[in-house]
């Protein structure tokens, strides 16, 4: 495919920033006289493995996370598909995308990347990168455990035996997204987010698209 679409695929684990850096793209990509004029972001609500499904908290199995997330996939193909028919060859006509949670986030959950990895094709051939938001183990504590509240610390303890127990656990976890990130065929960076600096890290992910 051709320059007429691009975009971004945030991931992380809970409490790294991902929907704040969501939100700094939408705004900072809408301020430049030559962005594309046609936005799709996509929150982790439509494409995570975890699912409240009438209020009861369901994981989707493989084949049915495959099948999500190939919907998704192909809605923008055909989208493209659709402008590049008509001729369209100004960037502003083009098509910018945002995926929250998305391939990384299917490698850490299943041993098997067969799958994904031929969805990871197409997302190369949309000119898909990814951008794996981080925190340093010093942060883990004031973010990750206590920063939303005595219902969200309430959610974590009730699954780990102690806060150091579910910082230990959210390191590991990171880790293993860091791995998954260096596997994946989608060109990725990573970014730290202690500072919770959302729109530098949005012009940051922007500069990098355009290189």
């Amino acid at each position: 495919m051709n320059g007429l679409i691009r975009g971004v695929i945030l991931e992380g684990l809970s409490t790294t920033g991902k929907t704040s850096v969501l939100s700094a793209l939408k705004r900072v990509h809408s301020l430049s006289s030559h962005a594309e004029r046609t936005m799709i972001a996509l929150s982790e609500h439509y494409s995570q493995i975890l699912h409240s499904d009438h209020g009861v908290l369901r994981s989707l199995d493989q084949n049915e996370h495959i099948q999500l997330l190939n919907q998704h996939i192909a809605y923008l193909e055909q989208l493209h598909g659709w402008i590049d028919s008509l001729g369209q060859t100004k960037p502003s006509n083009g098509i910018f995308f945002i995926l929250e949670r998305f391939h990384l986030n299917h490698r850490a959950a299943f041993a098997d990347h067969t799958k994904i990895e031929a969805l990871e094709q197409r997302l190369l051939r949309l000119n898909a990168k990814c951008v794996l938001l981080t925190l340093s183990p010093e942060a883990v504590p004031t973010r990750f455990v206590e920063s939303r509240g005595d219902a969200w610390r309430s959610y974590v303890m009730a699954n780990h035996p102690s806060a150091d127990e579910a910082c230990h656990k959210f390191v590991e976890d990171q880790e293993r997204l860091r791995t998954c990130m260096k596997q994946s065929l989608i060109p990725a960076m990573e970014i730290n987010t202690d500072e919770a600096a959302w729109d530098d890290y949005a012009n940051q992910i922007l500069k990098a698209l355009d290189e």
